[in-house]
């Protein structure tokens, strides 16, 4: 651009030169006087003058042209040119400068569309990498470094299956690309480290007929698949509960009607045993109703103020046969200062008959104690003490699950659904409470809950 504005210069200067030339040559042939000499060198010397000013006031708005030029080819598109006072040159420099403004509008168009299909990406819950052929991963997206446990920083390009090791990654891959008409291969892999299952769907990644590499969906399917295993169980262990009375029932009854019903000294025990296994199944009922409302949040609480010793008096009264049965003396200790409870009366009276009923059933001899005490200002604290078997600590943190039994044969045989812990868990927690349960092997059990102070 230098080159071309010198050579702009001299045929400026050139033509000047020129220009002089043929005015001197025509005044003097026509008028052959001296001092038209002498004009005709002033003129000269003006029109060298006005030549040089010209050209350097030309050059410098195209230099300064080609040094913007420059820059916005460099990335900087926030210079602009003046707009000089010569009409080709304005012209240039007003379309160089809406070149410049509309390229920054581009960019800046573009970068905001970037931003936010990054922002939308980083967002997404379901995991999104994408591998080129040979596969090492272009792009991951938090979700799936959150469910791979991996930083921000992956280290350049590493390969896919240096991150996830499985050997279903790998065949799922060739599935994709064996697969001609692109359709979704998917295929769920369980890792070890960390501990969950992913379900995965893949699709090749196509610019027109080129195949650029392949999309992977990562979604994290481990809690669903705990609910599905926690479903089969509940089936399964409800069936059996269910069915453990049926069995019972179906026998005796059919004893019965082969001729046992006519023997006085026969039917009455079978027909006692009949009533016994159906009232099991009527609890076992009712429990799997209740549990069924209040992990659905079906149930609704009537919450008022309840003095705690109104409804712990009952509850031991209800028991106190049972006790006696087995030598179990029953106390209650609650000050007579202490402030009601906010809470729904009947489900607090079937927490403390659940809890006042396991410690009968675990304990041979000794005493239940139910007391209750002012933990905070806000907060009350009931406690249900006994001095029977206990719990070890194995299977102390299980205790609260649905048909968990410490010792199942001797559970069965004191005639519990294995689910009175967990309604009574679900029960203090939908009174914004909490539970606890601390328990030692031939000293005994304490569960202990806190209640809001109405």
């Amino acid at each position: 651009m230098r080159r071309l504005v010198g050579r702009f210069q001299t045929k400026l200067i050139l033509t000047s030169f020129l220009v002089i030339g043929v005015i001197i040559a025509v005044t003097g042939l026509f008028l052959a006087r001296p001092f038209l000499a002498y004009a005709a060198v002033l003129a000269f010397g003006i029109a060298i003058v006005l030549s040089l000013w010209m050209a350097r006031r030309v050059s410098r708005s195209v230099t300064t042209m080609v040094e913007v030029a420059n820059r916005m080819a460099e990335g900087d598109l926030s210079r602009r040119v003046a707009v000089p006072e010569e009409q080709e040159l304005a012209m240039l420099a007003r379309a160089l400068n809406t070149l410049g403004q509309k390229l920054q509008e581009r960019l800046k168009d573009l970068e905001e569309e970037q931003a936010r299909t990054a922002w939308i990406l980083e967002s997404m819950v379901e995991g999104l990498v994408a591998v080129d052929q040979q596969r090492r991963i272009v792009l991951m997206n938090a979700g799936a470094r959150r469910m791979l446990r991996l930083g921000q920083d992956l280290g350049g390009t590493p390969h896919l299956l240096e991150i996830i090791r499985h050997p279903d990654l790998r065949i799922l891959l060739q599935e994709c690309d064996e697969c001609a008409t692109g359709a979704v291969c998917q295929r769920e892999l369980t890792l070890d480290s960390p501990p969950m299952a992913l379900m995965l769907r893949a699709v090749p990644l196509r610019r027109g007929a080129d195949r650029m590499g392949t999309l992977l969906v990562l979604h994290d399917v481990t809690e669903l698949r705990r609910l599905e295993r926690a479903r089969q169980e509940f089936v399964g262990n409800a069936s059996h509960e269910l069915r453990t009375p049926l069995t019972a029932i179906r026998g005796y009854v059919e004893t019965l009607l082969e001729g046992a019903v006519d023997e006085p000294g026969r039917a009455r025990p079978f027909l006692e045993v009949v009533a016994r296994h159906a009232e099991r199944m009527s609890r076992l009922v009712d429990d799997l109703l209740d549990l069924s409302n209040i992990e659905s949040g079906r149930l609704q609480l009537e919450r008022h103020a309840v003095p705690l010793d109104e409804v712990a008096r009952p509850v031991l009264a209800l028991h106190q046969e049972a006790a006696s049965k087995k030598g179990i003396t029953l106390r209650l200790e609650i000050p007579p200062d202490l402030p009601p409870a906010h809470a729904d009366r009947d489900r607090l009276q079937q927490i403390l008959i659940n809890l006042v009923d396991n410690a009968i059933k675990f304990t041979s001899a000794g005493q239940v104690t139910l007391s209750a005490q002012k933990a905070s200002s806000s907060r009350l604290e009931v406690m249900v003490t006994d001095t029977g078997t206990g719990i070890s600590s194995m299977d102390l943190p299980r205790v609260t699950e649905r048909f968990y039994r410490v010792d199942r044969a001797r559970s069965r045989e004191r005639g519990g659904t294995g689910l009175g812990l967990s309604i009574v868990k679900h029960l203090v927690h939908a009174h914004g409470g909490e539970l606890h349960i601390e328990s030692e092997l031939g000293k005994g059990t304490t569960v202990r809950f806190t209640l809001p102070v109405a």
